[in-house]
């Protein structure tokens, strides 16, 4: 199904310098994919890498710009969510400085305002980092 790319910044409740999302590629009620270029003085670089948590906190923010984008087309706030926990952590390479990254967000399950999901951060086709994260999400806000 076609999808317009969203500005991401818009659909999440992160404002700068801890937006690390640019765009929001695909979004639908099971899968959400952003994609983000890292600057140079990011936060999260160390020796001209994306670090580990910079790679979590992307694919979290990715898993809220969905979710922002479906809450926005039925005109509801966007929420805020939290990571509750990240499992199954698995880093195989840091992107560099300047690199264009997507993350891709899988649910696996949703039961009431917990979801589960798979995530993976991408640079050039190979996977850099993957997790499984439980998010909350607070609808009332």
């Amino acid at each position: 199904m076609p999808f317009d790319p969203q500005n991401a910044s818009v659909l999440i409740p992160h404002k700068p310098p801890f937006v690390l999302v640019d765009w929001l590629l695909y979004a639908d009620e099971k899968k959400s994919l952003c994609s983000f270029k890292i600057p140079e003085g990011n936060i999260f670089v160390e020796q001209g890498f994306y670090t580990t948590p910079g790679m979590v906190e992307s694919m979290a923010q990715t898993a809220a710009a969905g979710t922002g984008f479906l809450f926005k087309k039925g005109n509801k706030p966007v929420p805020v969510g939290y990571i509750g926990s990240v499992q199954k952590l698995e880093v195989i390479e840091w992107p560099p400085v300047n690199a264009e990254i997507t993350m891709e967000i899988s649910l696996l399950t949703n039961i009431l305002q917990v979801s589960l999901v798979s995530c993976k951060v991408k640079y050039e086709g190979r996977i850099m980092a993957s997790c499984e994260m439980k998010i909350f999400v607070n609808s009332l806000s």
